[in-house]
């Protein structure tokens, strides 16, 4: 398997964090809903440690569109 590119690694950040925020809309419309709860959850987590491997790897976050407060996904 060839490794990632930049382009495709930002690719697939971009699709997390568009299901993430989808995620948030429709858990703030049905709060009580577990499954969304832990869904939400599950996107945070994933953001959340590509975040950080990307950081400790001296990588723009910004240019992964990580650079924001992610802790709202949670």
């Amino acid at each position: 398997m060839a490794d990632l590119n930049q382009e495709t690694l930002q690719f697939i950040i971009a699709r997390l964090l568009k299901s993430a925020e989808e995620t948030v809309t429709e858990q703030r419309q049905d709060p009580k809903d577990a499954f969304l709860q832990g869904k939400r959850l599950a996107y945070y987590e994933m953001l959340d440690i590509l975040r950080s491997e990307l950081e400790a790897h001296g990588q723009d976050l910004k240019a992964f569109g990580l650079d924001r407060k992610i802790e709202n996904l949670a």
